[in-house]
């Protein structure tokens, strides 16, 4: 299965964390207690793209760019590989690991899962 390449991982990402960042400055509006802000955004993140891709296999940033997660066979990913891919993502250097690195990035790795075109 061919990767999908960085700058549509890019989009994705921007986009994703555009509204993760939105809803982030939404649910900390009324809140001053700033030793909360990493859990209340690290729990918005894994929220928002566990939700949609066990769901749906996409976030909004993936259902734009036309891409899903799927396992490397091809076929629909299960919700404990969601799971741990969502759970990875909350590595803090999750994100340049396909950036400047491979082709997948470490929350594909753990979870063994890839991106594809959506047909």
């Amino acid at each position: 299965m061919k990767h999908i390449d960085k700058a549509t991982r890019f989009a994705n990402y921007i986009i994703d964390m555009l509204i993760v960042y939105m809803l982030f400055v939404i649910f900390t509006l009324f809140e001053n207690d700033y030793g909360l802000y990493y859990f209340v955004f690290n729990g918005i993140m894994f929220s928002y793209y566990f939700l949609f891709e066990v769901t749906t296999s996409q976030t909004i940033g993936k259902m734009i760019t036309k891409t899903e997660v799927v396992r490397k066979d091809g076929s629909k990913a299960s919700f404990i590989k969601i799971l741990i891919r969502s759970i990875s993502r909350l590595i803090p250097v999750d994100w340049l690991s396909y950036m400047f690195g491979n082709d997948i990035g470490m929350h594909d790795l753990f979870s063994n899962t890839v991106l594809k075109k959506k047909k």
